[in-house]
Parts: C-alpha cells; structure tokens; sequence
C-alpha cells in the first residue's frame, strides 16, 4: 500500500512522524470524526509514525509503503478476529444452554457469551498494542523523498493542517 505525506518531525535516527492524508478508501467509514458519507472535502490529516530508513528531514514530502500482507494481517486482527469470536459464542452458548438445560432462550446465551468472546479478544488486542506500537512488523516506512509534482492531488496533506482527531 502506497501513501503520502509530509515529515512534520524526526522521533529518532529510525523513525519520523509523518503527517498524511486520509485516503479516499478509508474516508467513509466515519470512525474519524464524522466523515460517514465519504464527502472527500472533509478528509483529514492524519500523524503517523514511520521507519525513516532513508534519513528524511523535517519538512520532506516522501512516499511511505507498507507491505499488503501486513495490512491484511491487521485488518484480521482488528476485524475478523472479533467477529469470528462472536459466531463461536454464540454458537457455543446456544448450543451449551440447549444441551445444560439452562434457563432462558439459548440465543440470549448465545449472544451473551458471543459479546464476552468478542470483548475478549478486543481486551487481548489492546494489551498488545503496546507491543505492536514498538514492533516494526505494522508500521509504513518511507521510500523516497519526492517532488509535489509526483503525488497524486488525492493524496496531498493540506498545508498547515495537524492530526484532528483519529489516533487508529
């Protein structure tokens, strides 16, 4: 996956944090502040911290890429994971409390035990967030100090705009 951004500033020797601009695939989901009919106009800026194996300076547009299978791995975790922890509770309860003779309808146990497996499974990824934060498995890195010229007008941060809002 390909993006682009503006290097608003340099953490360390490896890593830079890099100001870039919500794509228009992620504009409308509507988890980063409102956007939930994907009007492009309101697309904001993001700050996201890189690999700076290139050695970037402050103020640099550059090209960042991270790897497909990472992004799909991650979009596992954060989507299908969950859910797939939802249909087994609720198959599971369902099936338990028809077969222990538990009181109430098995689909209210199904459902409630559906819910703690999800909330679950969010508790382990989120007690793992740190972890993945200091791994560089997740994180783009930056592959090329360009011109404004070769980013595409979709892509371009607007100038003298920060991170409002959304820290995924």
């Amino acid at each position: 996956m390909e993006q682009y951004g503006q290097v608003v500033d340099q953490m360390d020797q490896q890593r830079a944090l890099v100001r870039v601009r919500q794509h228009l695939s992620c504009a409308s989901c509507g988890k980063c502040g409102g956007t939930f009919l994907g009007d492009p106009g309101k697309r904001m800026d993001h700050l996201v911290e890189v690999l700076n194996t290139i050695g970037a300076g402050k103020g640099a547009l550059v090209r960042l890429e991270a790897r497909a299978s990472e992004m799909i791995l991650a979009a596992f975790l954060l989507y299908i994971l969950p859910l797939l922890a939802l249909l087994a509770g609720l198959f599971a309860g369902r099936n338990i409390a028809a077969s222990q003779g538990f009181s109430g309808h098995p689909d209210l146990w199904g459902a409630i035990l559906g819910v703690v497996l999800m909330v679950v499974v969010f508790a382990v990824l989120k007690a793992k967030d740190a972890q993945f934060s200091r791994s560089k498995r997740f994180k783009a890195v930056i592959t090329a100090v360009i011109e404004e010229d070769d980013i595409p007008k979709d892509f371009l941060p607007e100038k003298g705009s920060g991170d409002q809002g959304c820290d995924e």
